[in-house]
């Protein structure tokens, strides 16, 4: 290749493959799931802190990933919110439920 097609297909390689890579890594922000026990929660999910944050009630819940042997596991210890595809459990006030989005 000459040095204008360098010149010019450089940077734009450059410029799209940093923009796949943000595309990769972007948040997803207030996913609805409607749970078997008629809870309705929230859930936003922030790449760049690896945490889910929950609302459900009136309450919010910020819950860091933890590991998991399948899908993504969310928990502070107290709530746990786990998810694989559009199915979640989510473990509240010793209270356990399946949820599901639309």
């Amino acid at each position: 290749m000459n040095r204008i097609g360098m010149a010019v297909f450089g940077p734009l390689s450059a410029i799209f493959l940093l923009s796949a890579a943000c595309a990769f890594a972007q948040d997803h922000v207030g996913i609805v799931y409607r749970c078997d026990d008629g809870t309705t929660l929230t859930a936003s999910f922030m790449n760049s802190t690896k945490e889910a944050l929950i609302t459900t009630g009136g309450n919010s819940f910020r819950l860091p990933q933890a590991m998991s042997g399948s899908g993504a596991r969310y928990t502070d210890g107290n709530v746990l919110f786990w998810i694989k595809g559009k199915d979640a459990q989510l473990e509240l006030a010793g209270r356990s439920t399946n949820c599901h989005t639309q």
